[in-house]
């Protein structure tokens, strides 16, 4: 687990230890400069959400120092049943062990007060909101 401070918080450095060999960001935002100059050489950073903002400030030597690339995934444009062989196969054979530990469900009711905890860094595991009964 890496505290969301760590990942959200400027650095005055362009380049800081090589930690990750590769990385999907589907945050945005802050994460992303973080995941950039934290990549090893020759890694890349698939980049498919901006849940944490759309721009990003960063600087090109994560590029042209150690060859790192930033991927952009565009979903929107795929065919809606090519989507849905992708999901059944991600919820199929590639479904990770574990998925469902630490699951928090919430419905629209209580998601204002779920969402107050997660900002103020009490959340933990993953969450799915409940949509009707």
């Amino acid at each position: 687990m890496i505290d969301r401070a760590e990942v959200t918080a400027e650095s005055p450095r362009a380049l800081e230890a090589e930690r990750w060999a590769g990385a999907v960001d589907c945050v945005g935002g802050a994460t992303l400069p973080y995941i950039l100059r934290t990549l090893r050489r020759d890694a890349a950073v698939a980049a498919s959400g901006n849940a944490g903002g759309p721009g990003f400030a960063t600087t090109v030597f994560p590029s042209i120092l150690r060859g790192a690339a930033l991927l952009g995934i565009d979903s929107a444009q795929v065919p809606i049943a090519e989507r849905r062989a992708i999901w059944a196969q991600l919820g199929g054979d590639l479904r990770p062990n574990g998925l469902g530990d630490g699951l928090t469900e919430v419905t629209l009711d209580t998601l204002p007060e779920a969402l107050d905890g997660i900002l103020a860094g009490r959340a933990r595991g993953r969450w799915i909101v409940r949509i009707g009964g």
